[in-house]
């Protein structure tokens, strides 16, 4: 399990040192077409420890400039991911009391993207590993002795290993209702999740107030390949009608573990998010509500920050 944890720091040392190097060079250049972000979720934050209790995404993307189309922009994005769940019942032994499992996972994600300035089609690769050998009840215990803030959650009667693989699918139109400098934009983004850890459904709608550049050159959607200045914040609310997921009612093809859960048919998520890109740099903050996961838990808050670099 501290295999994993070793990895992670040696790639996020690497980012740092890469990115200060590259912070020296000359910021003026314009024809900019990779990126190295790093980012953490926690809701730790929110003053709480429970359900999706943290992440930790370390992100490469390049900006093609050959691809399927002659006329849109395409991007190609790697992340390695580390996500850690567990009940609000952290300190129990009794694992017939949890609320949803211990759960965590390690991935790869792979990302195509072919974007315009109003619109954008993604389509995503998962594939990854639950249970002990993620490394993610060692990651955390690990960070809570680290820390000493808090007691470690037990992680008794974990999610029993296995491997899974998904496909995420999401399209992107957008209308601007107000041009910059105070810009006002609306988005619709369908998203549709299927594989053996998430199927699911999920519409969002998204308004952006601010300074921001079109659907293929902004950091609302992850592209790179722009300097122009953004700032601006977003509200957005989606309703996730969930067919299945892994990381409460284990594999979909299959799963003894000691505890599991039947998921809520719906969620409501909500979210802000405050985005700043200046020259090289992207910044990201956001804040996540959704509703209760299982029908036992409860409604769950936690926040995502993160740090790009592009060159």
């Amino acid at each position: 399990m501290f295999k994993e944890l070793l990895l992670f720091l040696g790639l996020a040392t690497l980012f740092v040192l890469f990115s200060v190097q590259l912070y020296s060079q000359d910021i003026s250049q314009k024809n900019i077409s990779q990126q190295l972000e790093l980012r953490h979720d926690n809701d730790f934050f929110m003053l709480t420890d429970r359900y999706y209790s943290s992440g930790l995404f370390l992100t490469y993307r390049k900006r093609l400039s050959k691809g399927i189309s002659k006329t849109d922009q395409e991007q190609l994005d790697f992340t390695i991911g580390q996500e850690v769940y567990t009940p609000s019942q952290t300190q129990s032994t009794n694992s017939a009391v949890f609320d949803r499992p211990y759960a965590g996972f390690s991935g790869l994600k792979a990302t195509w993207s072919r974007s315009r300035a109003d619109h954008l089609y993604q389509i995503s690769a998962l594939i990854g590993i639950a249970g002990l050998n993620s490394g993610a009840g060692g990651f955390q215990r690990w960070y809570h002795r680290a820390i000493a803030i808090s007691d470690s959650p037990l992680w008794i009667d974990e999610l029993n290993d296995s491997f899974h693989l998904n496909f995420y699918f999401s399209y992107v139109k957008e209308w601007e209702i107000v041009p910059n400098p105070f810009g006002v934009r609306f988005a619709l983004k369908p998203n549709l999740a299927l594989g053996s850890r998430d199927i699911y459904a999920e519409p969002e709608a998204i308004f952006y107030f601010g300074r921001r550049n079109e659907v293929a050159k902004t950091i609302a959607y992850d592209q790179i390949g722009s300097t122009d200045r953004e700032i601006y914040f977003a509200l957005r609310a989606s309703y996730r009608s969930v067919f299945y997921n892994g990381l409460i009612e284990g594999n979909l093809f299959g799963d003894n573990s000691p505890v599991l859960k039947e998921p809520s048919n719906g969620i409501w998520r909500l979210g802000f998010d405050f985005y700043h890109r200046f020259q090289r740099n992207d910044y990201k903050f956001g804040l996540r509500y959704n509703s209760a996961e299982t029908q036992l838990s409860q409604k769950h808050k936690y926040v995502m920050l993160s740090y790009g670099l592009r060159f």
